[in-house]
């Protein structure tokens, strides 16, 4: 097992380890996999599917084009209109549709980015029992689509918001009975699917809507609505967009007001003082003026400011929404701000969480109210696409821009550090990543959210790129999500090299993780060139015995190793080992780190002996320095039992194996990988020394913790099945 230490904001680094030590237990949990086995009762829900907003109308004759079946229907639907015309609720009602029906599958996944497309496929996996830890999120997404493709009888796909269609296709089932809708604004997507036009409301449609919404159908016998003449004459200002409609309903409820009334104000309202009008992208009519309406109704209310806070960071993070959990973080201690910006951190942090979980429970519920927010099936707060952008331009007009950014950059900071060990959360790392790039994209297309003085200026630049190397960070731990690590670490270590140059420790820690990121990725060479200038660049520096300087080397040489490159990961660890014993001594942490990977070097090079001998040290310190159960010392212990048996001498390491495997079920848990990988070991052992019923009984069970922790299709469970096939196969034969 390889030590990798990855380079985190404050010039600290964060240490993971690759092979068992490294790989993921699931947080989603290892659900029953449909195609393959079992099928649970009820259907499998995967993503944030919607919930209906108040006085939804679900335009019937546009679900039974959804819904149609049959022989040369195609397998997708492509739902496309403007903005603000209800593509996503009508996906969402027939979703909720097949979900109340027990359609086996209901997947929503979120498609407005690649990243964006990719985690939501690897929920998808999560849920179907299809995830790989450790393997690109692209192939995950293509067994998705395999799968669904060889079984997909009752299943529903939704892929919400489709920006680029080239990206969506290598994902979109080619063939079987799976269903899939894409909505999108753009036509392009037509050609994914049958098409599904969505249009305005009708009038009577608008006129119904304003009614039952605001309380204005009077029922008589028949139903019969209140100033039917007012209600059509502001739908028709509205231009029949259900978006628009639903915020004037909204607050023509809040207010008790006539339609007349909101028709004057709304008519009256100085959009042009607040809001840009582009001339390539127009807001649709009316609509920016009625959420205009709905926002100051709504803060207006609450002296506290938290609602406004709270709709203004939703408006900077991901338009895929935000969990709630998350937006009841609250900032943690000794946050560090550039001279002369701890008054605007200050101001940042007032009003933001000071209430709580209970204060941002009811600010939400007051968004809601007011239809600026709905929720998706897994407590996700969203907001619309047009709702953000309007309160983005108030907040800009108004001044108010740096300050909300700040707030949003705590609630950030606040989320990181609940997150937790990054390889055993990784669904959440990757949202942590999405919500960090939304916060970052939205600041580099506006000046405006510029601050207007250079200390917070400073301030600011430096927590933007502080959390995004955290997010890199932690996506490197993940050792999944590969594509969106690269794609944060190149423009990042660009824009740290611009605010600062090439030498500041954010742009080495920038180009650290780059090349934790291609190595991730598989391009080992491109890991192996900027490990190099990163290390001459510590070297140069700082020192060649600088602390900084062997953790670079160190994890050039682990690269070497990668590459096959063994005789150069040997000079370069065996280096490393002697200068940080030299500077840290033997016992320290990091130097037994380096340690182990000498001694995994010697041995890809077959230099056993020393090999042994390097892991014999190595675990002796450990012993003696942090005991004989931390998980580094047990580590080494399997380790070495794992090198001795590859020396051909099963029966010298069984007693090893045989000791610390119930030290590992001890300490870390009896289906924790290193103590399923520790056991695989020893059923090897026995398998060596012709004791196939013992092997078996190992086997069975490492195969077992295997499946259940990481998955069928992952390479330990793959080679633990493949052990244990061959043991049975032996077994049933009478050979050895």
């Amino acid at each position: 097992m390889d030590a990798d230490a990855q380079a985190v904001p404050g010039g600290q680094y964060r240490v993971t380890v690759t092979g068992s030590q490294g790989v993921y237990v699931g947080d989603h949990g290892i659900q029953v996999n449909l195609f393959t086995g079992e099928r649970p009762p009820g259907p499998v829900v995967a993503g944030s599917v919607p919930q209906p907003p108040p006085a939804f109308r679900p335009r019937p004759e546009l679900l039974d084009r959804l819904r149609a079946t049959g022989p040369g229907v195609p397998v997708a639907r492509a739902v496309t209109g403007m903005r603000g015309v209800g593509k996503t609720q009508l996906a969402a009602a027939y979703a909720r549709e097949c979900i109340e029906a027990g359609w086996r599958l209901v997947a929503w996944v979120g498609a407005e980015d690649g990243p964006a497309l990719l985690n939501g496929l690897a929920v998808v996996a999560a849920r179907l029992g299809l995830e790989r830890p450790g393997v690109a999120l692209e192939a995950v997404g293509g067994e998705v689509r395999n799968r669904l493709e060889a079984d997909g009888d009752r299943c529903l796909i939704v892929f919400d918001n489709v920006a680029d269609p080239d990206q969506l296709r290598p994902y979109l089932p080619a063939a079987g009975h799976a269903q899939v809708i894409i909505t999108s604004t753009d036509t392009r997507t037509e050609t994914l699917g049958r098409p599904v036009p969505v249009d305005v409301f009708t009038p009577p449609e608008s006129v119904g809507f304003l009614a039952e919404r605001t309380g204005r159908a009077i029922a008589d016998g028949a139903i019969t609505i209140a100033d039917p003449e007012g209600a059509a004459e502001l739908a028709d200002e509205l231009g029949h967009l259900p978006l628009a409609l639903a915020q004037a309903a909204a607050v023509i409820a809040a207010q008790r007001l006539r339609y007349p009334v909101y028709l004057s104000r709304l008519r009256a309202y100085p959009t042009e003082k607040y809001l840009t009008r582009p001339k390539g992208d127009p807001y649709p009519r009316g609509v920016a003026e009625a959420i205009s309406l709905s926002i100051d109704a709504v803060t207006g209310d609450d002296p506290t400011g938290l609602t406004a806070d709270l709709l203004g960071i939703l408006a900077l993070l991901s338009p895929q929404g935000v969990a709630r959990d998350l937006l009841q973080c609250g900032p943690p201690a000794g946050l560090l701000v550039a001279p002369g910006a701890e008054a605007a951190q200050q101001r940042a942090a007032e009003g933001t969480t000071a209430d709580g979980a209970a204060g941002i429970d009811a600010a939400i519920g007051r968004l809601a109210d007011a239809s600026l927010v709905t929720f998706g099936g897994d407590d996700t707060v969203l907001a619309h696409r047009l709702t953000m952008r309007v309160v983005r331009e108030r907040a800009l007009h108004e001044g108010g821009g740096f300050l909300l950014v700040a707030k949003a950059c705590l609630l950030l900071d606040a989320a990181r550090v609940a997150l937790g060990e990054p390889w055993l959360n990784r669904a959440r790392v990757r949202l942590f990543a999405q919500q960090v790039v939304a916060l970052n994209e939205h600041v580099a297309a506006s000046p405006g959210y510029g601050p207007t003085g250079p200390a917070e200026a400073e301030a600011l630049t430096l927590r933007l790129l502080n959390l995004r190397l955290w997010a890199l960070t932690f996506l490197n731990q993940a050792r999944d999500a590969v594509t969106q690590a690269v794609a944060i670490a190149e423009p990042l270590l660009a824009d740290a090299a611009a605010a600062y140059g090439p030498s500041h420790p954010a742009t080495l820690s920038a180009r650290t993780n780059l090349g934790a990121a291609y190595r991730a990725a598989g391009r080992v060479d491109d890991a192996i060139t900027q490990y190099e200038r990163v290390l001459a660049d510590h070297e140069r520096l700082s020192g060649r015995d600088h602390p900084e300087t062997l953790t670079c080397r160190n994890n050039l040489g682990v690269a070497y190793r990668q590459a096959g490159r063994a005789d150069q990961a040997i000079a370069m660890l065996e280096r490393t080992v002697t200068e940080r014993e030299r500077v840290l001594g033997f016992d320290d942490r990091l130097t037994l780190q380096s340690s182990n990977n000498l001694a995994n070097a010697y041995m890809s090079a077959r230099r056993y002996r020393e090999g042994l001998a390097q892991h014999a040290r190595t675990l002796a310190s450990r012993d003696r320095v942090f005991g004989s159960d931390h998980p580094d010392t047990l580590s080494s212990r399997v380790n070495l039992a794992a090198a001795i048996l590859e020396t051909g001498r099963p029966d010298e390491a069984l007693p090893l194996l045989e000791h610390v495997v119930p030290d590992c079920e001890r300490k870390l848990g009896d289906e924790h990988p290193d103590t399923l990988t520790a056991r695989g070991h020893l059923a090897n052992c026995h398998y060596a020394a012709g004791r196939l019923t013992e092997s078996l009984a190992h086997y069975q069970k490492a195969v077992t913790g295997f499946e259940r922790q990481l998955g069928p299709a992952h390479p330990l469970t793959v080679a633990a099945r493949a052990n244990l096939d061959r043991a049975r196969r032996e077994a049933a034969t009478g050979t050895s």
